[in-house]
């Protein structure tokens, strides 16, 4: 069973969202990226609220799977959510500034993971974006494994679990092989940037174990230090990454 140390230090963390590194992670710099069109943001596995929790931008979630496995969250007022899959978005051509997934691909079966990539690029407005950022790669996959093995040995059977199971049945992307999802029809630019250095990722699901602390007192230390880890994560470039993002500029090209 979880021991009472990583559930006291899993309140915690969840307490101060702001410092929730996980999710600054991955939204964090999705945010950074976001064009200034005066459209909405489609996000594709958004769950019950995703990118909204983290701008005022207007947020359009689609997501087919049942919001259980996010735990509770209260619905965001920027944040609509409508029923379909990403292969198949309800959205008009071009009626959004940016299409966004966020920890979604590895979640996806590798037959389906082009017809979203293509669903989402064809709802982005000419002078949009879409931004695709989570764990990729043989060193992401090791250290999935390894977190997966040690929740497994406590007894757990849900939560991270569930998701962990995911990405091992899925089986995680490539960073070429979502470039390649993207392709050049209507890109104008695409770039890459490595987000979390995976010994930092493991390093705070070990403190989320409970790894590093026993009293009380130690308890409140970590959580009052992470902020400043998270200062150091984001700022911290040298790779292996956890996770990639991929940022494509999307418009008409024009003729020479």
């Amino acid at each position: 069973m979880p021991s009472r140390s990583a559930d006291k230090l899993k309140e915690l963390l969840r307490a101060q969202k702001p410092w929730n590194l996980d999710g600054q992670m991955r939204y964090k710099p999705v945010v950074a990226q976001l064009p200034a069109l005066p459209l909405p943001i489609c996000e594709v596995g958004s769950g019950p609220r995703g990118l909204a929790s983290w701008t005022p931008r207007q947020v359009i979630g689609i997501d087919p799977g049942p919001d259980a496995p996010h735990g509770e969250l209260s619905p965001a007022n920027n944040f609509t959510r409508l029923p379909g899959d990403g292969a198949n978005i309800p959205l008009p051509d071009q009626s959004v500034a940016a299409a966004v997934a966020v920890d979604t691909f590895e979640h996806i079966p590798r037959d389906q993971r082009s017809a979203v990539v293509r669903e989402m690029k064809r709802v982005v407005r000419d002078g949009g974006r879409l931004i695709i950022i989570g764990p990729v790669g043989d060193a992401a996959a090791r250290f999935d494994a390894r977190v997966l093995d040690r929740w497994c040995a406590r007894g757990a059977t849900d939560g991270i679990v569930h998701w962990l199971s995911e990405h091992q049945e899925m089986g995680l992307p490539s960073v070429e092989e979502i470039v390649d999802y993207v392709g050049t029809d209507r890109i104008l630019s695409i770039r890459t940037d490595g987000v979390m250095n995976v010994h930092l990722w493991w390093m705070m699901h070990r403190a989320l174990l409970g790894d590093f602390s026993r009293s009380r007192l130690a308890f409140a230390m970590q959580s009052s230090l992470t902020p400043v880890f998270s200062q150091i994560v984001g700022r911290w470039s040298r790779g292996p990454h956890y996770r990639q993002m991929i940022v494509a500029d999307v418009g008409a090209r024009r003729r020479q």
